[in-house]
């Protein structure tokens, strides 16, 4: 059988209290209303001396006081109070004394003496009757005095005995299951609860907070675990990644060097706790390792006796080896050989290793790629250095030799005015040639550092103004657009080959450069002067300048054009598309006309 419910057994102590403590006031209230009636009762009993006296000692006064008394013993509070008091049979013989002594006072024979004795005794009739209501209103109100006690003890105990109650089978679990939650609040899962075997709610609730703590403590001990495991695993992977991190900055802050090598295979071994890590490099057709790195040891002699290039290959095992080679776009470049390896190799570690593998093939292949670029920009530079040369010194030395063939011509012939002009010629031709060279050395040592070109045009501008009277002013508006080097160099080259034009041929006092960006992302370049202006055929009077200027355009890809201005002087005018701002432009119409 199901037991009642905790709420349910609280209300039923809780009435009890109540009932108990209802049914004490109103037996009290029936108690005091009993003997509020005696005590209306004695004063009515008393009132009969009265009205007795006042009928002895002169009735004449006083003609009520009869019928007064016969009321008295007519009264019903009065009769129900001697029925109950059990007086009914005294209060019918004071009924027949006051007969008796209404007889004896209106009788004129008797004396007054017999009156006396006869009101005396009614008298004492009367104090006898008052006598037992007294005593029996006394009597009730011993009676609610000890019933009250009775009460009080009672509901006292009761109260004591529903306080223990509550005390023990409600309070003192809730408050063992009030700490219990406190004690999981700061992390401590052990439960000391005592487990309540009842069948009520308390009982099923301590059962469930018990199996509660169970489960949260199997999780919180699970999941400590599970962090310290995935803690392990992200310090392991915070280590990875700024070993990893270290290498790409490595290999793209310098070139890697054997020292770089030995430093990342001793770092990886205290990485991974790998102790017999060993890095064998080779070069592109080779078999055996040109370089071998094993941290602090010696390099194994038994890479020397086999074909290293067998270790690269997956289908090729060796006793306690594990190898991971160093490849990169079908390029072998080595392998990297772990030694007596432990049985089972952690998933990171692994993972490391084959990073670390791909970080040694990318530094390889950028060293090559890099040595391959030097390659191509010695031969460039080699190409422009030969072509500038040829454009150049080299047609001078050309126009001297066919100079001084005309001058032994001359000398066989003894004309000495042919000498004296191919004379001039020579000197002429030497000028021009020695002013090449210098051009052509200036030209190799320029460069544009880090500033960019509006530096550099800046320094080429101060010079030309040390080095003539020219007034040269600049308007650089091409600072948003960015240029690649090949493409400043040229420019540069440009603007200093029309201004030293200028300087020597123009004769004028003033040169404006300026560089700006067309409304179809075209970068235009004009440089004027107000000189005398060029000559209908410009190639003669300056012929290696002019070619090198057209070379240069072209090689950019873009427009130049060489006029003389109405108001005097010369105007070269040059616009070409940035690689920069070729995505957007397009280029398969012919460009309008540059105009002043």
């Amino acid at each position: 059988m199901r037991r009642l419910s905790v709420i349910t057994r609280i209300n039923l102590a809780l009435i009890a209290v109540i009932v108990m403590a209802i049914s004490t006031i109103m037996v009290s209230y029936w108690l005091l209303d009993q003997a509020d009636n005696d005590a209306y009762a004695i004063n009515v009993a008393g009132s009969l001396r009265m009205h007795s006296y006042r009928i002895m000692l002169e009735q004449d006064h006083y003609p009520d006081d009869d019928q007064a008394i016969s009321q008295i013993f007519e009264n019903p509070v009065m009769l129900n109070v001697i029925d109950t008091a059990g007086l009914s049979s005294l209060f019918a013989q004071l009924n027949d004394d006051w007969t008796e002594l209404h007889r004896v006072i209106h009788l004129a024979d008797n004396t007054q003496a017999q009156k006396v004795i006869f009101l005396n005794q009614f008298v004492s009739r009367i104090n006898e009757l008052v006598l037992s209501i007294q005593q029996h209103a006394e009597s009730k109100i011993r009676t609610l005095r000890l019933f009250q006690i009775l009460a009080f003890f009672i509901t006292v105990a009761l109260s004591a005995i529903v306080m223990y109650w509550i005390h023990r089978r409600f309070t003192q679990p809730l408050n063992d299951l009030i700490n219990t939650a406190r004690q999981i609040s700061r992390g401590d899962f052990s439960c000391n609860i005592a487990v309540n075997d009842d069948d009520d709610e308390l009982g099923l609730l301590s059962r469930s907070f018990e199996r509660m703590c169970k489960a949260i403590a199997y999780m919180y001990e699970s999941l400590e675990a599970q962090v310290e495991e995935k803690t392990t695993e992200l310090r392991n992977s915070n280590k990875t990644l700024a070993f990893l991190y270290n290498i790409a900055r490595r290999i793209t802050t310098h070139e890697i060097n054997r020292n770089d090598f030995s430093s990342i295979v001793q770092s990886l071994s205290d990485i991974t706790g790998l102790t017999d890590i060993e890095l064998c490099l080779l070069t592109e057709n080779g078999d055996i390792p040109y370089l071998q790195i094993n941290g602090n040891k010696h390099a194994d002699i038994d890479c020397q006796q086999r074909d290293c290039r067998e270790c690269m290959h997956s289908d090729k095992h060796f006793d306690n080896e594990l190898h991971y080679p160093v490849i990169r776009e079908n390029i072998e470049h080595g392998v990297i050989v772990i030694r007596n390896p432990p049985a089972h190799l952690e998933a990171w570690q692994h993972d490391l290793l084959v990073s670390v593998a791909g970080m040694f093939a990318i530094a390889m292949t950028l060293q090559s790629e890099e040595e391959n670029i030097r390659r191509i920009a010695l031969m460039n530079e080699r190409n422009v250095i030969a072509r500038e040369l040829h454009d150049s010194l080299a047609q001078a030395l050309s126009y001297l030799k066919i100079q001084v063939s005309r001058l032994n011509r001359s000398i066989g012939k003894e004309d000495y005015a042919l000498m004296m002009d191919v004379s001039a010629e020579l000197k002429q031709g030497l000028d021009s040639a020695y002013r090449q060279l210098r051009e052509l050395l200036t030209t190799f040592r320029l460069k544009v550092d880090g500033r960019g070109l509006n530096e550099a045009l800046i320094k080429t501008v101060n010079q030309f103004r040390e080095q003539s009277n020219m007034q040269i002013s600049l308007n650089y508006q091409i600072m948003n657009i960015p240029l690649t080097s090949q493409e400043e160099i040229h420019l540069l080259q440009i603007i200093r080959e029309t201004c030293q034009n200028a300087i020597h041929h123009s004769r004028g006092n003033a040169i404006r450069i300026q560089l700006t960006r067309s409304e179809h992302n075209e970068l235009l370049l004009q440089v004027e002067d107000n000189g005398i202006g060029i000559g209908n055929s410009p190639e003669k009077t300056n012929h290696y300048g002019m070619a090198i200027i057209k070379e240069r355009a072209e090689q950019l890809g873009g427009q130049i054009e060489i006029r003389p201005l109405e108001e005097g002087g010369t105007g070269v005018y040059f616009r070409f598309v940035p690689e920069s701002l070729a995505a957007g432009t397009d280029n398969a119409g012919t460009a309008a006309e540059i105009t002043q």
